[in-house]
């Protein structure tokens, strides 16, 4: 049994290895070549440059689509999170008619192919008379995030001790105090991997945006795939997608720093409804 634990646990440990070799080193690749002065990726490199840095920054259509991306993300986290709060406080009561009904309903985006949807979303609009905009690339997008926030903020929220809460409504604060004092701290950590994964939905989703978003003003997974098409431009896209590895890594870190500082708070601190 011993030396078939260690040739199972020697497997596993290739096995991971194996994995993160193949989810990372596309990166690493891409964050080398970002710094090769040559126009055409490829090894050797002969010498290293920042230019292509500055290049991409300086190109404003490239630029313009990244910022237009950050930004459409961030509001989708911040919009699909706030409806995955209200949805799981729904779907989380004891008492709910047609509560599988509902579940099915809100998780129907995740077994629905993205192109489906954004031919259905395009079709809908034109049938509305409504022009193509971000605003409609918005409303998909949190289509499409809804799912995965309820999924991480519902279980969360079946974990929390109903006491509390009704120990604080027995203090004096009322359903909507309660829950904004004691609720939404205790799904803080919840709440901010909703958004991170809300935000990242929204920021590599191709489909829907290549449908709804409007001419003259595409997403940066859209650009990219126009650019690519570009050799000329193939450094530039490179250099930028570099920072946005790095800066998706220090994002990543922060919010788990994050979570696990909230979680520390809330195993020490006193209850908060003895606060109220």
């Amino acid at each position: 049994m011993n030396v078939v634990g260690r040739l199972g646990k020697t497997l596993l440990s290739g096995y991971a290895g194996l994995l993160l070799f193949f989810l990372y080193a596309p990166l690493i690749v891409v964050c080398v070549f970002a710094f090769d002065s040559s126009t055409i990726a490829a090894l050797p490199i002969k010498s290293f440059s920042t230019k292509w840095f500055s290049s991409a920054f300086a190109d404003t259509v490239l630029t313009g689509a990244l910022v237009r991306s950050a930004l459409l993300a961030a509001v989708n986290g911040l919009a699909a999170t706030l409806l995955g709060v209200m949805a799981a406080v729904s779907l989380a009561r004891d008492k709910l008619p047609l509560r599988a009904v509902m579940i099915a309903l809100i998780l129907l985006p995740l077994v629905i192919p993205y192109i489906v949807l954004a031919v259905g979303l395009l079709l809908l609009l034109h049938a509305l008379g409504i022009q193509t905009s971000l605003l409609a690339v918005l409303a998909g997008h949190v289509v499409l995030s809804l799912p995965y926030c309820v999924l991480v903020i519902l279980p969360r929220l079946r974990t929390l001790d109903p006491a509390v809460l009704e120990a604080a409504k027995d203090l004096g604060a009322s359903d909507l105090k309660a829950f904004a004092l004691v609720t939404l701290p205790l799904l803080a950590p919840s709440l901010v991997s909703s958004f991170l994964i809300a935000f990242t939905i929204s920021f590599d989703e191709f489909a829907i945006a290549s449908f709804l978003a409007p001419p003259g003003a595409p997403t940066y997974p859209v650009f990219l795939y126009g650019a690519s098409r570009t050799p000329a431009l193939l450094p530039e896209m490179i250099a930028i997608g570099s920072i946005v590895i790095a800066v998706s890594l220090v994002l990543v870190i922060a919010s788990d720093a994050l979570r696990r500082y909230a979680e520390r708070r809330m195993t020490a601190a006193p209850p908060p409804a003895a606060a109220l």
